[in-house]
């Protein structure tokens, strides 16, 4: 398991910890699943008791949703947790994603946004690797989408904010 994974992983547990997810029967939706089996581990630690779905562009991962997050056509106000975890990196219109995530949101809802800092090219023929996002860039990025921060902070090389719709 590489560091990121780690580090990854310690983070989420982090966040289940602070929302007690368990049983709350919560919509649950995880935004761009490749490299995850499914259910993945992120299930595991938000979906116990909750609906979960995933939504992805790549069809061969067999998401819930296959849609593009700048463009989902999803209705509004309809999940109670997003988790958006290692893919904004690969989206170019990143305001737009967040915007998406925020719309896609009940009114109290929480999104986990998480990005690499530090962290090597790592596109494939069907997704490109575009940015990496530093702490101050997170927190002006979701205030802008109009998210209310819990949290947001560089953990080695890993920027991740807990977000709410306010």
């Amino acid at each position: 398991m590489t560091e990121m994974r780690k580090t990854i992983i310690e983070t989420m547990e982090h966040y289940r910890k602070k929302l007690y997810p368990d049983n709350k029967h919560w919509k649950v939706l995880e935004i761009g699943i490749d490299g995850d089996i499914k259910p993945g581990g992120n299930y595991q630690l938000f979906g116990i008791g909750n609906e979960y779905k995933t939504l992805d562009f790549l069809e061969r991962l067999k998401p819930d949703y296959i849609a593009d997050i700048t463009d989902t056509k999803m209705p509004s106000n309809e999940w109670d947790l997003i988790i958006c975890s290692q893919t904004l990196e690969h989206v170019f219109e990143i305001r737009k994603a967040i915007g998406e995530i925020y719309r896609m949101l009940k009114k109290g809802g929480y999104a986990i946004i998480d990005n690499p800092w530090e962290y090597p090219y790592h596109g494939l023929s069907d997704y490109g690797d575009y940015w990496r996002i530093s702490e101050p860039a997170m927190r002006k990025l979701v205030s802008e989408a109009g998210f209310e921060i819990i949290e947001c902070k560089q953990i080695k090389s890993l920027v991740t904010s807990l977000v709410r719709k306010v």
